[in-house]
């Protein structure tokens, strides 16, 4: 991962990275093809498109990444029903407290 952000420190480095290059950084993962193929389109997505509301928008943004953004990133936790158990504890946490207010 470190590896990956000092040479790509920005999405504009990273949406027009070299395919090779990146498969040959993240094979230890493994699907290296797959996921540096992700890597670069998460990147032009992230500088193309629309997303700041609705990051599902974004390649490779499924329903916990969302969830997680609109939670923590846009206090917008009383809209979201989060199925992930760790975002569902954190969410009733988040309840729990504004009912003790």
């Amino acid at each position: 991962m470190w590896k990956f952000f000092e040479r790509f420190p920005a999405p504009e480095l990273a949406s027009d990275a070299d395919l090779d290059e990146l498969e040959e950084m993240i094979s230890p993962l493994g699907l290296s093809q797959r996921r540096a193929k992700a890597l670069v389109q998460m990147s032009n997505d992230y500088l193309n498109k629309d997303w700041k509301n609705e990051p599902r928008t974004l390649y490779g943004i499924g329903k916990y990444a969302s969830d997680a953004y609109r939670i923590f990133c846009l206090g917008d936790w009383k809209d979201v029903e989060p199925k992930d158990g760790a975002l569902v504890n954190y969410h009733n946490f988040l309840k729990f407290h504004e009912n003790q207010e």
